[in-house]
Parts: structure tokens; sequence; C-alpha cells
């Protein structure tokens, strides 16, 4: 009995130890614990971790040993080196990992009644912690060359026995006050930002964790409970009050790198289904035409470390948008139908705070750590140097049907950025091109768009059909849409069955009773009495072959018919040539009509 006095004495005096608080919690396997495993014979509280005399030798009087064999956790963008497993963290396994049971102690001996029970359920942590928040690290300030993102050490009020992190770094075995066994709540992310702080204010860049929406909303669930997983006396009601918790979990996690607590864009559905976003973007990934997220990347995914000029062709949810960063904004368009000149949308080409803090390649194919601007962030997979427009390959409309253009150019930036020698004519996406658009007598005068000055963004026409890019109230962005290329709006492919109905997207930013005036071209012959659609002429991202986007559509294989466009003449490829101002000579056959040197 001395021994015990001895021993409650010992404990009760190191600080942060309260016998009343052990007793009240699960960690109390006496005959008087709370809990529902528990011995029916051991009435001491203390001697399932603890003893005063030939304990194991570690820190605090220890009555247990543990013989596991740890796997530790691994990430891209963890630095942290290793610590002393065989200090306190260990001591936390020597249950925790199911190895030894519960009644398997040193002294007095082993609690036959606890003898074959073992740890269970979310409890239990395995030998396998690679799927476990990292425990015995060195957090020490050398740490924050390679970790910016952790709050330095001197600033850290829980305990860091020796710099170094574990288990006793955020559980208190003998509290339960912040459930399960916290120093602090994970509530608004208290215990995680005691250490985590993505891009700290003050750090000189365009956001912060604290603006973020994850940080802020006050959403709540509407349907499925996104944070289901989780004990309800551990659990927010709004995303704001579970942060971080939102996406990660500390133990068990389903996609070990970085502790996501679901397959990445799963995680994200849980929220942006509808059900607590207000915005349903798992819907728009279900459409036939949509940015294939689906598709898994072999190995690790770190949309915050990789380098887009060298990763392997791949697209996630976190390639465009920043969990840590992205908030809610007005959409990246340059106006909306049905109230052009209304407000409402961002000013292109500038990134909005869905898409802050997101890696890019600039307009020179030179790598950026946070992308200025939309197209930047576009260029990651359509614009890489020396590559196609996704990866060596075209992108999905052209590629399944056979597209092929005159200037043989398929690379996105090639075909946009101004700063290219090679290019003639493009969009106003990276700049405006007024040298061209002086002759453009097509666009319309109720848009807030400028002849010499106006630009547009990707999104403009890449977005779901529903969105405010084509009048909708629907989620913004190229999600997914029903239109070939993720197109806001109808846009032919087919190049003989045109219709003005079926190019929306054209007509959305050219006036099309303008048009039909052939101030510039005899579109009525071509459009309205041929059904010749806009494609077959010009090339909506830009050309390398003349002006006015005049880049011609060679070859397609539209459900099995095959169209071509070839030279005529003297030429052996089919030409246009620029005689002035709306005038030109056209020396091609087009879809069997011979234009031998056809003059407007």
């Amino acid at each position: 009995m001395r021994n015990i006095y001895l021993l409650i004495l010992l404990l009760t005096t190191i600080p942060g130890i309260t016998l009343a608080g052990i007793a009240e919690t699960v960690h109390n396997l006496s005959s008087t614990g709370p809990g529902p495993v528990k011995s029916n014979t051991e009435d001491r509280i203390c001697i399932f971790c603890h003893t005063p005399h030939a304990s194991a030798p570690d820190s605090p009087l220890w009555n247990r040993s543990s013989t596991g064999v740890y796997i530790d956790y691994l990430s891209s963008t963890t630095h942290a080196d290793a610590g002393t497993m065989s200090s306190s963290s260990v001591l936390c396994l020597s249950c925790h990992d199911g190895t030894i049971a519960l009644g398997t102690i040193g002294r007095p001996g082993t609690i036959t009644d606890l003898n074959n029970t073992f740890i269970t359920d979310r409890a239990l942590l395995g030998t396998d912690l690679s799927d476990d928040h990292p425990v015995s690290i060195i957090y020490n300030p050398t740490l924050l060359n390679t970790d910016p993102d952790l709050v330095h050490p001197n600033n850290v009020d829980l305990p860091l026995r020796n710099n170094e992190l574990h288990c006793s770094s955020c559980h208190d075995a003998h509290e339960n006050i912040h459930p399960p066994f916290l120093h602090k709540s994970t509530t608004n992310g208290e215990l995680c930002v005691t250490c985590h702080m993505p891009r700290p204010e003050g750090a000189g860049t365009a956001w912060i964790w604290s603006n973020s929406s994850h940080a802020t909303s006050t959403a709540t669930p509407q349907g499925t409970n996104p944070w289901s997983e989780r004990k309800p006396e551990w659990t927010g009601q709004t995303v704001q009050a579970n942060a971080c918790m939102n996406c990660h979990t500390p133990h068990n996690a389903a996609t070990p790198e970085r502790l996501i607590k679901d397959i990445e864009e799963d995680v994200c559905y849980l929220c942006h289904n509808g059900t607590v976003a207000q915005t349903d973007i798992q819907t728009e990934i279900q459409k036939i035409y949509h940015h294939p997220v689906e598709i898994a990347l072999n190995g690790e995914h770190s949309a915050r470390t990789e380098n887009p000029l060298m990763m392997p062709w791949h697209v996630e949810c976190e390639d465009c948008h920043n969990p840590h960063a992205s908030f809610s904004d007005a959409p990246m368009i340059s106006f909306n139908p049905t109230n052009p000149m209304g407000g409402g949308h961002s000013t292109a080409p500038f990134v909005n705070g869905s898409m802050i803090g997101v890696t890019g390649i600039d307009a020179n194919g030179n790598f950026k750590q946070e992308a200025e601007f939309e197209y930047e962030v576009c260029f990651k997979c359509h614009g890489v140097p020396g590559k196609s427009a996704c990866d060596n390959q075209r992108c999905s409309t052209a590629d399944s049907n056979n597209m092929v253009r005159a200037d043989g150019v398929y690379n996105i930036r090639d075909k946009v950025n101004s700063g290219n020698p090679a290019l003639i004519s493009y969009h106003p996406i990276v700049e405006n091109d007024p040298s061209n658009n002086s002759e453009v007598p097509s666009l319309r005068t109720d848009i807030p768009l400028t002849t010499f000055t106006g630009q547009i963004y990707c999104s403009d026409c890449h977005s779901s059909n529903i969105s405010p890019a084509a009048g909708g109230v629907g989620p913004a962005g190229p999600h997914g849409s029903i239109h070939q290329g993720i197109l806001a709006q109808t846009y032919d492919i087919n190049p003989d069955s045109s219709t003005t109905l079926s190019n929306d997207l054209c007509f959305k930013c050219h006036d099309s009773g303008n048009l039909y005036t052939d101030q510039s071209f005899p579109h009525t012959e071509h459009v309205v009495a041929e059904n010749l659609g806009c494609i077959n002429c010009h090339d909506p991202h830009g050309s390398a072959s003349n002006r006015h986007l005049i880049n011609f559509l060679t070859s397609s294989n539209i459900g099995g018919q095959i169209r071509t466009i070839t030279g005529t003449g003297d030429y052996l490829e089919p030409t246009w040539l620029d005689t002035g101002v709306h005038s030109g000579s056209c020396w091609l056959d087009c879809h069997g009509t011979v234009h031998n040197g056809f003059d407007y």
C-alpha cells in the first residue's frame, strides 16, 4: 500500500497530471473506470501505465514495454528529421499500436481479465504510422528553412520535449477536457494552427489561411453530414468550426500524404456537392465533358511543391484551387450574357479568390510559384513548353475527332501568347491584339469589351453550361459541361452542319446581325446558305498562319464522316491571301467546293 501512495504522490506532482481527471476518462482501466473497457478485478488507476519501482527505462515510471517496429510518415512536404522513438511517443504506442494487451504490464504482473484485450476501432493506430501525424520528429528553428508554413517553436505553447514533437505534444493522456485527450480544441483549427500556419500573415504574399473559406465559412450541412467520421463531441457545426478537420485527419488517413481523410476529389465532394457549399461541383464533374479528376495519379500528388514544367500529366482539384487560400469571389468572366453591362464579375485576366495561391506557367513558359492571371493556371497543362495542349496529345475534342489545323500548332500558350513571334493573330487572353481587331466590325457594342483594350478569360468560353459565363447561376469555371471542350455555350464542331444558334458561344461577343451584313466577308453565303461553321476557317485560340484567327481545319472525322480542306491551283496547302481591309483571296478545295482564287 505504501508503494501505491508513493506512486500517487509522484504522479500528482508532475505538472498537468490530475488523478481526478484521469479517473473520469476512458484511460481509467480500473474497475472504477467509466468506459466500456475496464478490469473487473483491479481497482488501481495508475498501475496500467505507471509503477513506483522497477519501471521501464522511460519516464515517468513506465510500467509497460513495446516491441513494435514502426513505419514512419512520409510526405514531400515534410522535412523534419527523426527524433527518438523510444521517448514518450512509444509509451502511448505500447497500447495504441495494438501489439500488447491492455492487461500486460510490468508490475505486479499481468492483469488477467484484460490479458487478451487490445485497443480497437479508431484508437488503434497499428505499427504502420505512415497514415498518422508524424511523431518523434525534431521540431527546431532550423526546420522552418524547409517548412516555412510551420510556426517558430518558441511561439508554440504545446509541450515539445527536448525540441521533439511527440504524441504528448497534442494529447494529454490524463485530462479529456478537449476530446480526444487534446491540449487544445480542434474547433476553428485552434490546435492545428498552433504549429501550422499556411502562409502566415505578414509574409508578403497575396493570401492567408485566416481569410480562406475553409477558415471563415459559416455554412452548415443541408443534407449528408460531411464530418460523420468524427464523434459528435469532436465536431463543429460549421465549416469554420471544423476548419482543418474539413479535409484532414490526424490518424488513419485514407490518403496518407498530408493526412487527407478521403481520396482527394472525394474529400472536396463531401461539401462541394451542394449540401454545404452553395454550388454543386460533383454534378459538374459527372457531366460527359469534364476535367478528369477521377483519373488516379501514380505516386504522391503535391500541387504545392510540384513543378508543372516537369510533372506527369494529371489534373486534380488542388491543381486549380488552393484549399488553404481559396475564398468565394465574383466569377472569372468578362461579362454575364444575361446582363452584359452589369457587375458581378472579376477583371480579366487576374485570378479571383477561388484560384489564389496556385502555381502556374507564365506566357513565356516559365514556372510561377503563385499565378497572377487565370491563363497561367490553365497553361500548367495546356501550355507546357514543347508539349501539346494536353501533355503529348491534344485535348479530347480535337483528338477524338482527328482535327488537324493548317498551322499544326496545338500548344494553347503558343496560340495566345502575344510574345510568340510565330503567332499572327489571337483572342485577347494574354493581351489585346489591336492590329487585328481594327478589322473586326462584328464585336457587339452592348458588352464591356472594346476593340483595342478588351481582354477575356479562358473561362469566358470554357465553363459550365449553367455557369455565369453561359448566363446561368450554376458553378463558375471549367469543371464540366454538356458541350464538348467544356464550353459554356454551343459551338458546332461539325464543319458543315452549322446554324446561328449552334454557335451561340461565338455570338456571345460577336454580333450575328452585323456579321451577316457581309461587311468583312460573305458570311451569309457560307454560314446561312451552306451551313458551314465558324470552325472551318477560324481557330478560336489563335493562328500562326493568318490574321483574323484564320487557320483552316484541314481535316476532321466527325461521327465517321471525314471532311478535308486542301490547297488548289499553285498552292499545296489551303491558302488565304490578305489583299487589304475586309478583302482577301482564297485558294482551296473546301469540302468539294473549289475556290481557285476566290476574291471578295
